[in-house]
C-alpha cells in the first residue's frame, strides 16, 4: 500500500505544471531614453512625447506629414530617462488597447492644412483635445489675433507650405473621419489610404527600429 502511495504522489508531480518566473525584457524590449519624455501640457502645446509619437505615424505613414491630436495622449505621462521597455511607452496613448485605432493617410493641400493649424490652436492657450502634436510640419501664430489668421506654416525644409500644392499626412483614424470638429477642414473623400497598423503598433515599431532616443521639443509649435 506505501508503494501504490508512493507511486500515485510520483504520477501527480509528473502532472502538475511548473511556474517559471517570468523573464526579464529583453533588449529588442526596451530603449535607451536619454532625455526623460513628458506629455504635460500635450493640449495647449508642444511636447517631446507627442514629438515622438507623431514622428511614428510619419514613419508608418510613410508621409511628409503627421498630425496627433491630444486626445490620443494621457496628459499625464512622465516616462524618465533610462533603460525604458517599449511597453510602458507605449501606455502613454490613452488608447493602446484598441487595434481599430490605425494610422491613416489623408490627401491634404496647404490651404487645407492652414485651416488644421488654426483650428488646432483655436482654443490656445486653454487645453483642447483637438490640440495637434506635430511632425514634418512647424506652426507659428498669434492668440491675439483673429480667428483665422492667427497661424503662418513652415514645411519640410523650411520652406512655406503652398496652399494649392497636396501632401500626405499621417493621422489617427478618428481624426481622419473628422472628429474634434475636423469635419469642417477633411472628411472621408480626403483619406487615402488606411495602413491597417494600430497607433500603438506603429509606435512600438518606431521604438524598436530606434533603439536610443533623443525626443526634444524642437520648436514646432510656437507663438509668434
Amino acid at each position: 500500500m506505501r508503494n501504490l502511495n508512493l507511486t500515485i504522489a510520483g504520477l501527480f508531480l509528473l502532472a502538475a505544471p511548473t511556474f517559471a518566473a517570468s523573464p526579464a525584457a529583453s533588449a529588442k524590449d526596451t530603449v535607451q531614453v536619454h532625455t526623460a519624455l513628458s506629455a504635460s501640457g500635450v493640449a495647449s502645446r508642444e511636447t517631446n512625447l507627442g514629438n515622438l509619437i507623431a514622428d511614428a505615424l510619419k514613419q508608418t505613414g510613410r508621409t511628409q506629414i503627421a498630425l496627433l491630436p491630444a486626445d490620443e495622449i494621457d496628459g499625464n505621462a512622465q516616462i524618465p530617462a533610462g533603460k525604458v521597455e517599449i511597453s510602458t511607452i507605449v501606455a502613454a496613448l490613452r488608447y493602446a488597447a484598441d487595434p481599430s485605432d490605425t494610422v491613416v493617410v489623408l490627401s491634404l493641400t496647404g490651404a487645407q492644412l492652414l485651416k488644421v493649424a488654426e483650428r488646432s490652436v483655436s482654443r490656445a492657450p486653454q487645453p483642447f483635445d483637438g490640440f495637434l502634436q506635430v511632425s514634418g510640419l512647424q506652426i507659428r501664430y498669434n492668440p491675439a489675433q483673429s480667428a483665422g489668421s492667427r497661424v503662418s506654416l513652415v514645411g519640410i525644409g523650411g520652406g512655406e507650405v503652398d496652399a494649392g500644392k497636396t501632401y500626405r499626412v499621417a493621422v489617427s483614424r478618428p481624426l481622419a473621419g473628422g472628429s474634434l470638429g475636423y469635419f469642417q477642414i477633411f472628411g472621408q473623400k480626403d483619406i487615402t489610404e488606411d495602413t491597417g497598423v494600430s497607433i500603438s503598433k506603429s509606435l512600438s515599431s518606431y521604438l524598436a527600429a530606434h533603439p536610443s532616443i533623443s525626443a526634444a521639443v524642437e520648436d514646432r509649435i510656437t507663438t509668434r
